[in-house]
């Protein structure tokens, strides 16, 4: 993270003519690195999980920590965790206690047939899609003491900052490349969600929740095959014509591999790098065909697809040398 962005990161979390108490979320099992370093400092910490913590979960486990503008740790977390996914930022006046209190009440959820599930929902990679999808109702809950939410966006040099007012969440970007004034927010407009309400049961993550999630996994995926496509493939893609028609390909890839019940991520990037090599509807051809429909696991299916098209490539190769 270059010295200008982590200024201006600095003057987001804390604006000027404001005194506010700046937490980190810090989830340990995203860098070996992050537990020492927490150790090794005086930042007031604390794990989120209960109990006595074993050495192994607690090397993996999300913590709690109280930032401190002046603290050189500070400085060394902030500007290692940017673009790394290391935590979320949240601003509360609530004390460690009360505010750890409330952040472990959806560590774990439910789904909608009642099974529970870890929320990880201090990754910003999580909450920043979460968020958006929420009701009001959910928004109380999940802010409570908290008056707002950061987290990194995709692109490095924009902050996410999330507050949850009388109209719904809002969502203001901060450009971290750009000189801009960071002003304390009004707090004139906030409704009364301070006054915490009883909430019985685990937090519900609904159907259409889980379905943007699949949908941004999803998405993350195919921009992930599209880098691995140009990057091995250079000639075939400057071929296809342009991004769009790549991404379509892509698209169709993945929705024509599970199909043949090939859904994981190293067998549908096989499958696609099959059809960069015998075009799009190599599936509808005999000479492969055969493999996808047998009663196999995905994987079998590839490696025999895998060593069908070898063959026939060394044994073109071999007559164009004869």
């Amino acid at each position: 993270m270059t010295d200008h962005r982590l200024a201006r990161l600095e003057e987001c979390l804390w604006p000027r003519g404001s005194i506010v108490q700046v937490w980190m979320i810090l989830d340990a099992a995203r860098d070996p690195a992050i537990l020492p370093l927490l150790r090794s400092s005086s930042l007031q910490n604390t794990c989120l999980y209960s109990g006595a913590v074993p050495r192994a979960l607690g090397g993996v486990a999300p913590y709690l920590v109280q930032l401190d503008r002046d603290n050189p740790v500070t400085h060394r977390l902030l500007s290692r965790a940017w673009g790394n996914s290391w935590g979320v930022f949240l601003e509360s006046d609530a004390k460690l206690a009360e505010l750890r209190r409330h952040l472990r009440t959806f560590l774990m959820v439910r789904d909608p047939r009642g099974n529970q599930l870890l929320f990880r929902y201090y990754d910003p990679r999580v909450l920043r899609v979460y968020l958006p999808t929420c009701h009001r109702e959910e928004l109380h809950r999940v802010f409570g003491p908290v008056e707002r939410f950061w987290t990194e966006h995709q692109s490095p040099n924009t902050l996410l900052e999330f507050t949850f007012r009388l109209i719904g969440l809002r969502t203001r970007t901060h450009d971290l490349d750009r000189a801009e004034a960071v002003t304390p927010q009004d707090p004139a407009d906030e409704w009364s969600r301070r006054s915490t309400l009883p909430y019985p049961g685990a937090l519900m993550i609904r159907s259409e929740q889980l379905d943007v999630f699949a949908q941004h996994e999803r998405h993350k995926f195919e921009d992930w095959l599209m880098a691995h496509v140009t990057r091995f493939f250079p000639r075939e893609s400057i071929a296809l014509g342009g991004e769009s028609q790549m991404r379509d390909l892509i698209h169709y890839g993945v929705e024509r591999s599970a199909t043949y019940g090939i859904t994981t991520k190293r067998d549908v990037c096989k499958y696609v790098d099959l059809m960069m090599v015998l075009g799009r509807n190599f599936d509808a051809d005999g000479r492969f065909s055969w493999a996808l429909k047998q009663p196999w696991p995905a994987s079998d299916k590839v490696s025999a697809l895998y060593a069908v098209v070898k063959s026939r490539l060394s044994r073109r190769q071999r007559m164009s040398t004869k």
